[in-house]
């Protein structure tokens, strides 16, 4: 395995020559031809077979289609995470001016319309439960690049970056639906719908509880514990958790990354208010994580009951839950061998990630957020660890 540190510099370099644009495992949409034909951009089936189509091809069809890369703001939010970290390894000027970039592009792409800062994707996105068009701002993009814009904070201690991921909690609070059970409330994925996933409420906990570390308002204290007493309600017996409720949600399964997202996000939101009621169900999670979602080799599963395809977001996300959980009993020889994994099986010599891995095919296309917004979010995590 060449050295983490060689891995992700080649990553950058590839991902700047691109000007961190790429495509997108979900982007199908975006094609000229599609959008040209009424009948099919306006029937939902057409437009999720579609998507899919487009998804699992290993084949690119996107120039064919005339799909153009695009900038992805939560593939932004990603790759601020990372700047923002190695900012703080290095100590130099070379990620201060990209720190600056990213933020002035999220600036840009920020939803309008709602209470506050919020983002979208950039392309139209048809899920078997809800159609969200272009730019509809969704909870798990808005904690993702609020919190990266919280850690840009962190580091420069510019206010108008605290500002900013307030504002993103006002979106969380006033614009989301909510459903409510015992003591606790679970947010929906995005103001249009009613769907109702754990991954996206601990995600929209941890970013409240996080801004709460920073301002002291009690206020999202409270909501924050409230949406994380739903999530840990939901916890089952064996530790892990359905992706949410429903019927179309609980047909999804209990998958690696979106464990792994709930696993950290419980995390954060107990070092941010030290509230410690939920650490027995960190460590519950945890233990079944650990468990069913890998191989002998480090290969992350991505469903704890069946081997393929391995996928690089469920490495990535691997390597940041059992970083970012150290404390709490993950197994840090493990983390080790998902990056040697990762590295030594998913990058190209041109320094992109591959998208899946089948029994037997590999789909080589290099989606911008889904992989290398993911893998440089790793890698960075993994170099700032290790260093301290």
């Amino acid at each position: 395995m060449i050295s983490v540190k060689d891995s992700l510099d080649r990553l950058f370099t590839y991902c700047q020559n691109q000007d961190w644009r790429g495509y997108d495992p979900y982007d199908g949409l975006n094609s000229k031809i599609f959008g040209a034909l009424p009948f099919c951009k306006n029937n939902k089936f057409v437009r999720l077979a579609f998507q899919q189509v487009n998804k699992r091809s290993i084949i690119n069809l996107r120039p064919l289609l005339m799909v153009a890369k695009g900038r992805n703001p939560k593939g932004i939010g990603l790759f601020l995470c990372s700047v923002t970290n190695l900012s703080k390894l290095f100590r130099d000027e070379a990620y201060s001016p990209l720190i600056s970039k990213f933020i002035d592009w999220l600036r840009e792409d920020a939803s309008s319309g709602y209470g506050g800062d919020c983002w979208g994707y950039n392309f139209d996105w048809q899920s078997r439960a809800f159609f969200l068009p272009r730019g509809t701002p969704t909870v798990v993009n808005t904690s993702f690049i609020s919190r990266g814009i919280l850690n840009a904070y962190r580091v420069t201690q510019k206010e108008e970056y605290l500002r900013i991921a307030r504002s993103s909690c006002d979106f969380i609070l006033d614009d989301l639906n909510r459903m409510h059970e015992n003591n606790g409330f679970c947010f929906s994925y995005s103001p249009l719908d009613h769907y109702y996933v754990h991954n996206a409420t601990a995600l929209a906990s941890s970013l409240l509880a996080g801004v709460y570390s920073e301002t002291g308002e009690e206020s999202l204290a409270r909501e924050a514990k409230m949406s994380v007493q739903y999530v840990i309600d939901h916890q089952k017996d064996d530790g892990s958790w359905s992706y949410g409720e429903g019927a179309v949600a609980q047909k999804t399964g209990t998958d690696n990354f979106h464990t792994g997202f709930i696993l950290e996000s419980l995390k954060i939101y107990t070092e941010s208010t030290e509230d410690t009621g939920c650490i027995p169900n960190i460590r519950k999670g945890l233990n079944f994580y650990q468990k069913n979602f890998f191989c002998e080799n480090g290969a992350p599963k991505y469903f704890a009951d069946r081997m393929y395809p391995f996928d690089i977001h469920s490495a990535a996300q691997a390597i940041i839950t059992l970083i970012q959980l150290k404390d709490y009993g993950a197994d840090q020889e493990l983390c080790r061998k998902v990056l040697s994994w990762m590295i030594d099986t998913m990058q190209d010599r041109k320094g992109y990630f591959y998208y899946q891995k089948g029994k037997h095919l590999t789909n080589r296309i290099p989606y911008i957020r889904w992989a290398q917004a993911w893998a440089s979010h790793a890698l960075a995590t993994y170099l700032v660890s290790n260093a301290s």
